[in-house]
């Protein structure tokens, strides 16, 4: 039923993997594989998601620089990589790597790594369904940020078996079906896009519970979009 419900969404092979989980009532966590992340607005807004958490960055500015991104590196402590630099908004426009490259170095004065322009297509994707007007239900989130939070310290790589063990354990926490949602993955999906799925429904389910930590979320970039991440 409506507003019993959040999602967290995870960028999996170009398409998207959305874990819902229940805030409310004895509903059962799902894990669903979207192509297109039009796909996963319809899915969240069928259920009645009333929160859901992205993993993808989605206020971006011109400077690029966000100081919000600069306080999560220092609470993830030693997995402070797993948060890629945010791109300014210029290389949005760009066509190639190349292309995104130099408008990059225009505008802030340095390049960008190929890691985040590979995010690029994603982050235009989620802008392009996702308006300013609807960042009361959808938002940034890090599942890294949230891991870190949940557990209360850094946690090994989820490329890892031990990483990948520690997540479920975190996980079961608040999906004790956990197990066997992960053993029946979607197509073109992997256990780490679960686990991250996840973990940002976890933050989502904090933000609707008024219980979310907000880095950032005073400032806005030049489309209206807020600049924060919800742990």
């Amino acid at each position: 039923m409506e507003g019993q419900w959040v999602a967290g969404v995870d960028g999996a092979q170009k398409g998207w993997v959305v874990a819902c989980i229940p805030i409310t009532g004895s509903g059962q966590a799902s894990l669903t594989r979207c192509e297109t992340f039009q796909e996963v607005k319809a899915t969240v807004a069928e259920l009645g998601c009333t929160s859901v958490g992205v993993d993808m960055p989605i206020g971006v500015n011109l400077s690029g620089s966000r100081q919000l991104d600069s306080e999560a590196r220092k609470r993830l402590g030693a997995r402070r990589s797993s948060l890629f630099p945010t791109p300014s908004s210029v290389v949005l426009e760009a066509t190639s790597y190349e292309d995104a490259l130099k408008r990059s170095r225009n505008q802030i004065g340095k390049g960008l790594s190929i890691q985040t322009w590979n995010l690029v297509p994603q982050i235009r994707e989620v802008r392009s369904i996702i308006k300013p007007e609807d960042s009361d239900t959808f938002f940034e989130c890090h599942p890294e940020s949230s891991f870190v939070e949940l557990v209360g310290e850094t946690l090994t790589s989820k490329k890892t078996p031990e990483g990948v063990k520690q997540r479920l354990d975190a996980i079961r926490n608040f999906v004790p079906t956990i197990d066997g949602v992960v053993e029946a993955l979607p197509k073109k999906s992997k256990i780490d896009d679960a686990l991250d799925a996840f973990a940002a429904a976890w933050s989502a389910k904090r933000f609707s519970q008024g219980e979310a930590i907000i880095l950032g979320g005073n400032e806005y970039d030049e489309q209206g979009y807020p600049l924060r991440i919800v742990i």
